[in-house]
């Protein structure tokens, strides 16, 4: 079974300010905050589904005051390949560079503690990145579940005008011809960001509406039971910063 790898090496600085690592003695809340930050941006990378890559990459990401991303930069980090297991074949630096700062911009943040703004409205969050991340395999339960997330964006989520944070459910059950029968579309609070979630009966609505609209014979993986049912779930996440992006 292929191996999927994140490893983030954290530091903290502080934006227009001299780069500074977060010391080791780290107050609680600035603890967890990185704790939460290397569990976000772990996830997003490892669910990506665009094949094999392998590397070393350095991420800047600058969060404004409401934690949100304003600028995503990742550079190869030349040295650091001695970080991989040994013999591991590197794939091209500069494609990784790109994956990951395309996650960036998908990735849910937690909140930055407002002791880490200090005078200023941003913050700067520095990763050295470690990814080993298998070939794309469109037929495994990553590779479904991945490309069925993909789907269920593009179709419901992907224009539409958010203004908070949260995760969204989606249970559906189709025909053999792929036609909506039932749809259920919940909204709810994001584990990271659950004081941003609002309630929004509306977008709901829109979500619902659009799931019944929906052609599930494109869906990565449809297939109906011998009673000509097919069920299934997929769960995603929203924010302002993501709308429009792949």
């Amino acid at each position: 079974m292929s191996k999927i790898l994140v490893t983030i090496l954290f530091a903290l600085t502080l934006a227009a300010c001299k780069a500074r690592a977060v010391p080791d003695a780290q107050p609680p809340a600035t603890g967890i905050f990185a704790k939460h930050m290397q569990q976000a941006l772990i996830q997003t990378i490892a669910t990506t589904d665009s094949g094999r890559h392998v590397g070393v990459v350095r991420l800047r990401i600058t969060l404004d005051a409401n934690s949100a991303p304003i600028a995503c930069k990742a550079q190869p980090s030349p040295g650091q390949e001695k970080l991989l297991p040994a013999g591991v074949p590197l794939s091209n630096s500069k494609a990784l560079a790109r994956l990951v700062e395309a996650q960036c911009w998908k990735t849910i943040y937690p909140r930055v503690p407002a002791a880490l703004y200090e005078a200023k409205d941003t913050v700067d969050v520095i990763a050295p990145l470690v990814v080993m991340l298998p070939a794309a395999d469109p037929s495994s339960l990553r590779g479904q579940a991945n490309a069925q997330r993909a789907f269920f964006w593009q179709h419901l989520l992907r224009d539409q005008p958010v203004t908070s944070v949260g995760s969204v459910s989606v249970y559906y059950q189709g025909n053999a011809q792929g036609k909506v029968e039932q749809c259920l579309v919940q909204i709810h609070p994001h584990p990271l960001r659950p004081a941003d979630f609002r309630l929004d009966s509306e977008l709901q609505a829109r979500l619902n509406a659009r799931c019944l609209a929906t052609n599930l014979n494109q869906l990565p993986g449809y297939s109906a039971n011998a009673n000509g049912v097919a069920e299934g779930y997929s769960e995603l996440e929203y924010a302002p910063w993501r709308v429009g992006r792949p």
